[in-house]
């Protein structure tokens, strides 16, 4: 029987030199805490984004000729479909960026442990960035650029003149389940998972190939590789400029999510491999 290409590597890393349930009860022995801790953060994650209601109070200004106002013109936008949805951005998030890990340590690194490790680093940055950003905007939030035409406040409310009054989501009429959602705007839960996930491998990639590694003057960086490492950044931009566009989140949102999925990338990145600029092979 011809054996898989993968059981070579496998072979020469020593780790078929038990059976393979042995293998596997001894991978989990040695990372039952990490793999533990990745799933609660996205277990929580989930929780907050399905059940939470927003923990501080978001008010809104109702009055007479408020729809000819800058206010409504940042929060009045009609609800659309998104562009990608949160479950596509998920597994876009994880996937591409798993797949190429994979890709890399098959044909460049073949070290088992080195891309274990990768793939750890990238389930810590989209894990713990996902918590985090759920925190933000179970706290924080926002409205989003639609939330008046979910909430749909009755406009008798402003038939008392030019008189600002300041409400809060229990005067809207709309469906509950999309007035929740519409108030947790900050920060772009889509924007994080792309730079978590992208940035990391954009980082990985960096790594591997020493593309801004220290160099000879006269040596320079093939172009193909400088183009590799944009990829997964164009990606990430991609993901979370769509947010505006389909008006499901404003600039700011966006750009807080970029940033907070890139620290967590480089948080995560670091701790997988000490070094960010040239190649560290792990085991």
């Amino acid at each position: 029987m011809r054996l898989p290409s993968i059981t070579p590597r496998l072979l020469e890393a020593g780790l078929l030199t038990k059976p393979r349930r042995a293998i596997l009860v001894d991978y989990f022995k040695s990372n039952w805490l990490d793999l533990s801790t990745v799933l609660s953060c996205l277990l929580a994650s989930f929780m907050i984004y399905l059940f939470a209601n927003p923990l501080m109070s978001r008010e809104f200004p109702l009055y007479a000729g408020i729809d000819q106002t800058d206010f409504w013109i940042k929060h009045g936008k009609h609800l659309r479909r998104e562009y990608i949805s949160t479950l596509v951005s998920a597994v876009v998030s994880f996937g591409v960026p798993a797949s190429i890990i994979l890709l890399c340590g098959i044909l460049k690194v073949r070290n088992f442990q080195d891309t274990h490790n990768a793939l750890m680093g990238l389930l810590y940055s989209l894990s713990a960035s996902s918590l985090f950003q759920s925190v933000l905007k179970w706290t924080i939030g926002g409205l989003r650029p639609y939330f008046m035409a979910v909430c749909r406040p009755p406009m008798s409310l402003t038939s008392e003149g030019q008189i600002l009054t300041w409400y809060d989501a229990q005067i809207c009429t709309g469906d509950m389940k999309e007035v929740r959602e519409a108030q947790m705007s900050f920060p772009s839960g889509h924007s994080v998972a792309a730079f978590a996930g992208f940035g990391l491998v954009a980082l990985y990639l960096n790594a591997k190939f020493g593309i801004f590694a220290p160099r000879p003057l006269n040596e320079r960086v093939p172009f193909w590789q400088l183009g590799m490492v944009a990829f997964p950044v164009l990606a990430a931009c991609v993901i979370a400029g769509s947010k505006v566009r389909d008006g499901w989140h404003h600039p700011e949102d966006v750009v807080a999510g970029s940033l907070i999925g890139s620290v967590f990338a480089y948080m995560a990145f670091k701790s997988a491999y000490p070094a960010v600029r040239r190649e560290e092979k792990v085991g």
